[in-house]
């Protein structure tokens, strides 16, 4: 069984981040056994069950599926790792800015060490945006575990199956028919079908967008995607792209965090979320973030 370690950031919780993976039951692309991460992954043309546990500042890595990996393939998973868990954030800043921040200064406190745990997959955020549009966060879960488990690949590991989520090449081939067999509306399947076919035809990619010069520049061109709106071009600067100053405003998770936090009668307003971005917006995803977690914080 090979296996990797990963030293990790010097502010780094990995409890935290394990609270984060276990908030819902029904993800489908990875679980939480005993304080371990069990996911299963492809780099490039390879699968691989990972599990993935922590020891004294480590990430340690184990290939469950007794496949041998070469130096460039552990290179590229390490990478995915280190992206997952956004390793390349420096948290001292993000610490030293929010602070003086009366909404972030006890969410600190109370979550330090959490990293923003990111979506490496482009095609997966934006999957996952789409499919989270104007539905309850129950619903959502089951479709995607739906899509996954009808056209994602899998490795089956002592009788239980581990999903990769399906990628371009096989949903730009699926018809809008068999997304509303699975109780996608008709919109839905159809804008993803349609993002998978211009993705699987080169006219958009991750590395496309990270080129940009800047986040508006980035910002636009997702929303001149059909199917992609503010809250979903955010979401995927966000988690998927890494951008620190994206701020999904339209987030009912987020305004419903804000509500109770700030203690006020109805969601803030447009303009009330406008200002209180003006407060982080240098670190607008992590405070986004942060605040999302406020309500699992145990009183």
């Amino acid at each position: 069984m090979e296996e990797i370690r990963i030293e990790c950031p010097k502010i780094f919780d990995y409890e935290q981040c394990l609270a984060y993976f276990k908030r819902d039951e029904n993800e489908v692309l990875f679980e939480v056994v005993d304080q371990k991460i069990y996911r299963a992954v492809k780099i490039e043309d390879i699968k691989l069950l990972l599990c993935i546990s922590y020891d004294r500042n480590y990430l340690i890595v184990e290939i469950l599926n007794g496949i041998s990996v070469t130096p460039e393939k552990v290179e590229r998973l390490v990478a995915f790792i280190e992206e997952w868990f956004d390793f390349s954030a420096d948290l001292s800043s993000f610490y030293q800015y929010g602070r003086k921040n009366e909404i972030l200064r006890p969410l600190i406190n109370e979550l330090y060490g959490l990293r923003l745990i990111r979506i490496p997959d482009f095609f997966e955020a934006i999957s996952w945006g789409i499919i989270g549009q104007q539905i309850n966060l129950t619903f959502a879960y089951q479709l995607k575990k739906r899509l996954v488990e009808h056209f994602g690949d899998k490795i089956t590991f002592e009788n239980k199956d581990y999903y990769i989520h399906p990628t371009v090449d096989v949903i730009s081939k699926v018809s809008v028919k068999e997304l509303m067999d699975l109780q996608f509306s008709r919109r839905k399947a159809e804008y993803l079908i349609d993002i998978a076919k211009r993705m699987h035809s080169k006219m958009l990619s991750k590395e496309m967008l990270l080129k940009m010069k800047d986040e508006k520049e980035v910002e636009k061109a997702l929303v001149n995607i059909r199917g992609i709106g503010p809250w979903t071009a955010h979401y995927v600067m966000m988690r998927s792209l890494g951008i620190k100053n994206a701020f999904p405003i339209g987030d009912v998770g987020l305004q419903n965090a804000l509500k109770n936090i700030l203690n006020l009668e109805q969601k803030p307003t447009k303009e009330q979320m406008v200002k209180l971005n003006e407060e982080w917006e240098l670190w607008s995803s992590y405070a986004t973030f942060y605040i999302w977690r406020a309500p699992h914080i145990k009183k």
